[in-house]
C-alpha cells in the first residue's frame, strides 16, 4: 500500500500452546506474524481453528491483547486445541506437534476481507481439511504480497503442500537447509533461479542463513543480503515469524528491497533478545 503502511493483512495457520517442562505458552507460528504485524500498524485478520476449551479461550484472548482481529477464529466442537510438547538436551529443544487437533480442520471464510498481504506456510496445510480451505482461499486472495513462509517439520512434509505454496506465492521463505530440501522434494535445483522458473508469481525468495544473516533475491536477479543481528540471545522462538512480518510488512510499504530486509532483520533481532515469539502487548487507552 501507500507509505503510510495502513492496510489488512490475513494470516492462515496454526495457533497452539507451547508445552515446556515447567510452564505453558501462546504461540504459533501463523498467530506469531498475525501479531507481529499487528504490532507494525496492520490491521490483521488470522484465519485459525480452536478447540471449545480453556486453551482455546487463552488464544482467543491473547490474540485481542495483541490487536489481532478475531473474527476468522473458528471453534471446533470437537477437537482440542493444539499442543506442542518442547523437551530440551542442554541448550538444544525438540519438539512434538500434536493432532489431530483443531487447527487441521479449518474451514476458512466464504469471503476474505479485503487485504493487501496474505501470509502462509506448510505445516496447518498437513490435513486436507485445512489444505483444502488454503487452496481455495488462495485462489480467491487478491494480494499483491501473498508470502509462503516454508517450515518443513517432519513427518509433516508434503510434496503437494509445498508445490501448492510455491504455485501461489510472491515472497517466499527458506532457510538455508530448507533450499536444498525444498528443491531435493520437488526434484529441481537448489538455486534461485530455479524457484523462480517453478513460480510464475514469485517476485522474492528470502534465505534466512540464522546468526550469519540473510539473503533476499529477486526476481530481477539482484540479491540484497544483511549481516546476523549483533544482540545477545535470549530465546529463538518466533524469530522467523517476526523476519517474515517485517519483511512483507516492508514490501507492503512500497520499501525498496533492501530497506525491507532490514526491517526483517530488526524485528528478529528484537525477537531474539526477550523470551517468547510474541512482541509486547500494545498499551490500552
Amino acid at each position: 500500500m501507500d507509505g503510510s503502511g495502513v492496510g489488512r493483512a490475513v494470516t492462515f495457520g496454526e495457533a497452539l500452546i507451547d508445552v515446556y517442562p515447567d510452564h505453558r505458552v501462546v504461540a504459533g507460528a501463523a498467530l506469531h506474524v498475525a501479531a507481529h504485524l499487528a504490532a507494525l500498524g496492520r490491521e490483521t485478520s488470522l484465519i485459525t481453528r480452536l478447540g471449545d476449551d480453556s486453551d482455546g479461550a487463552l488464544i482467543r484472548s491473547t490474540l485481542e491483547d495483541q490487536g489481532v482481529e478475531t473474527s476468522l477464529v473458528e471453534t471446533d466442537p470437537e477437537l482440542p486445541t493444539g499442543e506442542v510438547t518442547i523437551t530440551f538436551e542442554g541448550k538444544v529443544h525438540s519438539f512434538t506437534i500434536h493432532g489431530p487437533v483443531a487447527w487441521d480442520a479449518i474451514a476458512g471464510p466464504d469471503e476474505l476481507p479485503a487485504h493487501d498481504i496474505f501470509c502462509y506456510g506448510t505445516l496447518a496445510a498437513r490435513d486436507s481439511r485445512s489444505r483444502s480451505a488454503l487452496e481455495r482461499l488462495l485462489v480467491a486472495s487478491r494480494a499483491p504480497i501473498r508470502a509462503f513462509d516454508v517450515n518443513l517439520r517432519p513427518p509433516d512434509v508434503f510434496a503437494d503442500v509445498v508445490r501448492m505454496g510455491l504455485s501461489s506465492a510472491t515472497v517466499v521463505k527458506v532457510s538455508e537447509d530448507e533450499l536444498g530440501d525444498v528443491a531435493a522434494l520437488l526434484d529441481f535445483e537448489a538455486a534461485p533461479a530455479a524457484y523462480f522458473a517453478g513460480g510464475h508469481a514469485i517476485r522474492w525468495l528470502c534465505v534466512t542463513k540464522g546468526e550469519r544473516g540473510a539473503e533476499l533475491h529477486s526476481r530481477t536477479g539482484e540479491m540484497f543480503s544483511i549481516e546476523g543481528p549483533q544482540v545477545e540471545v535470549v530465546d529463538t522462538i518466533g524469530a522467523g515469524d517476526a523476519f517474515i512480518a517485517g519483511l512483507v510488512d516492508g514490501l507492503a510499504r512500497g520499501r525498496d528491497e533492501a530497506s525491507a530486509l532490514e526491517a526483517a532483520g530488526a524485528a528478529a533481532a528484537s525477537t531474539l533478545a526477550t523470551s517468547g515469539g510474541l512482541p509486547p502487548a500494545p498499551e490500552r487507552a
